[in-house]
């Protein structure tokens, strides 16, 4: 599996290179069984769901909330500079699921189906006239407990994990 996803990282490196490993080091039997052979295959399309607007490369000052109703979350809020997201099927997040919580502290890393009522994506246009780069809007988005990559309000640490990929892969 792990040869598969290496060669897969030349074409669409959000699934392989960045959420895969988070995947696998702190996702669930079933997350690994359910998400990683769509991942190496190729596929389904991954996006990132990091940045939002007014908080520049300060991942800490996330705002997209994600409130837990029994077995799932209701997700509120915008992520933006979503590469190619317009292609998107899954989308992994950061959110804030704790707003009493030192910043990194109350944060969790969900995984978004970006079919899910809720879930729209609007075009960026660049200088150049291209679209590569994306909104993500989030209203009353309904996301399975399940989705929840490791513990609730630790995914600081996942996200941290995971930039250590993204940054290898920058650097090759």
């Amino acid at each position: 599996l792990v040869d598969r996803i290496a060669a897969v990282v030349l074409l669409v490196p959000f699934g392989p290179v960045m959420v895969a490993p988070v995947i696998m080091a702190f996702g669930t039997a079933e997350q690994q069984q359910r998400f990683l052979p769509g991942i190496a295959s190729g596929d389904v399309w991954w996006s990132q769901g990091y940045s939002e607007p007014g908080s520049g490369s300060d991942l800490a000052s996330v705002k997209t909330r994600a409130e837990r109703q029994g077995n799932k979350y209701i997700v509120n809020g915008q992520k933006t500079w979503t590469t190619l997201g317009q292609y998107g099927e899954w989308i992994f997040c950061l959110v804030r699921t704790n707003r009493e919580a030192k910043k990194q502290e109350g944060i969790s890393f969900l995984l978004v189906d970006m079919n899910s009522p809720g879930v729209e994506v609007r075009p960026i246009i660049t200088l150049d006239g291209e679209h590569e780069v994306n909104e993500v809007f989030f209203t009353d988005v309904k996301v399975p407990i399940e989705n929840l990559v490791g513990e609730e309000n630790k995914g600081w640490t996942y996200a941290k994990f995971l930039l250590t990929y993204e940054r290898t892969n920058i650097a090759g």
